[in-house]
């Protein structure tokens, strides 16, 4: 069974091909915006903060579509999903952070630490955007750009550092595969009270070929809406270069 039609894998690896090019051309708008800057601790939020953040996006990215190939048609193994789960984690916990990094560097350009505590900065937080630009705030509180932060991102990352951590789905069953796995741990736990080790390592290992490879993300099942990893990945860095772009021309009005 396949998880993707063929044009939605072609479209993914598309976009991925592309993906480097146009984080060079991010870069090269923070570099320009780190030259235009007057205050040591914006540079200093901008180049340590936001461009190693964005780095570390990046090589997520890619270790995510090396590991595990959008085509791949095998489940993975464990550490192959820890390893992913692991690049998961970084980019959603650098996307937060970057975006708290942005309102950074204007604080400290506008000269505005001492009158803003450390607890309301961040690009939407109310007392931050107060001093915002009027454009760059309608573009954050556009009803799309509120969904993603709000219903998405804040919720993501939320559960993973405070809840239940974010994690690929090891394997898709049908309700057929379904019984079958029940009806092997069945067999396994028999096997428990017999202490007859060698056939639960045999069932095991039938239990485990059962299903197909799933692209699913999901964190506690009764709190969420399940993500498609690759596809989630391209749009969110779709969305931060947006994000940067608007950001960077709000030094220019």
């Amino acid at each position: 069974m396949s998880f993707f039609k063929q044009d939605h894998v072609d479209k993914i690896k598309s976009e991925f091909t592309l993906i480097n090019s146009r984080y060079v051309d991010i870069k090269i708008k923070l570099w320009e915006l780190h030259n235009r800057l007057k205050t040591e601790k914006a540079k200093e939020y901008l180049s340590h903060g936001v461009m190693r953040r964005l780095g570390i996006m990046m090589r997520s990215i890619k270790n995510v579509f090396t590991i595990f190939p959008i085509e791949r048609n095998t489940l993975l193994s464990t550490s192959e999903l820890s390893d992913v789960d692991i690049n998961l984690h970084a980019f959603i916990v650098n996307i937060f952070g970057l975006l708290d990094n942005l309102a950074w560097v204007w604080i400290h350009e506008k000269q505005l630490a001492n009158e803003i505590h450390q607890m309301n900065v961040g690009l939407y937080k109310t007392k931050t955007q107060k001093h915002l630009t009027e454009e760059f705030c309608r573009y954050l509180n556009s009803d799309r750009m509120k969904k993603w932060y709000n219903e998405y991102l804040r919720n993501y990352r939320d559960t993973l550092s405070h809840r239940i951590p974010l994690y690929v789905l090891p394997k898709a069953l049908t309700p057929k595969q379904v019984s079958q796995v029940k009806q092997i741990e069945n067999k396994i736990a028999d096997c428990y009270k017999l202490r007859n080790w060698d056939m639960v390592e045999k069932l095991r290992e039938e239990s485990d070929r059962i299903g197909d490879v799933c692209f699913l993300v999901s964190h506690a099942s009764s709190e969420n809406f399940p993500i498609i990893l690759h596809a989630q990945l391209i749009a969110d860095f779709n969305t931060i270069e947006e994000i940067v772009k608007k950001y960077c021309e709000m030094f220019l009005e």
